[in-house]
């Protein structure tokens, strides 16, 4: 590819087809997508319901899309573990098809509703599209876990892949990496990776403005010690290190607007796609204001009501 190619290929800007949005009713927040094998594509939804039946809200769970963007159906994925309303406070984020199995990272609140900064996370695996279940224990051991099985709810080191570690302050109160995630998104079942990696994007809990980077084999995604941590670059090429207190951020957002107003602890979570079309990663961040005064402040930062100002 020449050097004008190259310039040609990095896009200028986004139009957004608004005829093309289809609305079924219903509600929830937070749709992360990832492409399954069978061609299906698996959202994560929080604190809604997207069908009918059942009749039940839910902090997390799992739908399909089946079909076209416009003739598409959608079904639920009903063995997924029920993390319903007021039941232990969970949200989902990063979900990722790879070599047919699919893997759902489930965050946790410090209360038993939405609050935060999130304490760490449990990783789920499906080896058979969603029908059954089970969870990692960081070293790479899965026990199966039925939709209603109590264990969805335990917190403690043996159930949760992250968990209350590593953690740095904010001001004085602490926050934890990786509580909350997402995967770089690679085509079908990760079919356009570019090697044989998984990679995670997460901002760090008390500097949501640091993204963080690490990745896993594919197939050791749920051995902790296989976890790499980015920490910088050396010439150019990136350095990684298996201790995660080495990491370092891979990009750094503004910590506030131009008014000043901060952004909060639940800010700047990345969905990250690989464009086989323009050769190049896509990435495309939402997030939240810090509460009420919108400081730097631990109590503004750290606030669970993120709604003083919209538009982030």
């Amino acid at each position: 590819m020449t050097d004008t190619q190259q310039k040609t290929s990095v896009p200028t800007g986004v139009t957004f087809q608004r005829d093309t949005l289809h609305r079924r009713g219903s509600h929830g927040d937070n749709w992360c997508i990832t492409w399954a094998r069978d061609g299906s594509q698996i959202t994560s939804m929080d604190d809604g319901v997207w069908l009918k039946t059942p009749d039940v809200g839910y902090h997390n769970h799992l739908y399909r899309i089946l079909g076209g963007p416009k003739d598409f159906s959608r079904e639920d994925v009903p063995n997924y573990p029920a993390f319903v309303h007021d039941h232990g406070g969970w949200f989902g984020y990063g979900i990722i098809s790879v070599d047919g199995t699919l893997y759902s990272a489930a965050s946790k609140t410090p209360d038993l509703l939405w609050s935060g900064p999130f304490r760490g996370i449990k990783l789920l695996r499906s080896d058979d599209n969603g029908q059954t279940w089970y969870r990692a224990d960081r070293n790479g051991n899965y026990k199966y876990l039925a939709s209603r099985d109590p264990m969805r709810y335990s917190v403690n080191a043996d159930e949760m892949f992250f968990w209350e570690e590593f953690g740095r302050p904010h001001k004085d109160q602490v926050a934890y990496p990786f509580s909350f995630m997402d995967f770089v998104q690679c085509g079908q079942d990760n079919g356009a990776a570019q090697d044989d990696y998984l990679y995670i994007y997460a901002p760090e809990g008390a500097h949501a403005h640091q993204l963080m980077l690490a990745r896993a084999p594919k197939e050791r995604l749920g051995t902790r010690d296989a976890w790499e941590y980015f920490t910088g670059y050396e010439a150019n090429h990136p350095r990684w290190s298996s201790d995660i207190r080495e990491r370092r951020p891979a990009h750094v957002f503004p910590e506030k607007n131009r008014d000043g107003y901060y952004f909060g602890w639940y800010s700047w979570l990345p969905s990250v796609v690989w464009n086989v079309g323009l050769d190049l990663y896509i990435m495309v961040n939402g997030g939240t204001y810090a509460g009420h005064g919108m400081t730097n402040a631990d109590q503004d930062y750290y606030d669970a009501w993120m709604h003083t100002k919209t538009g982030s």
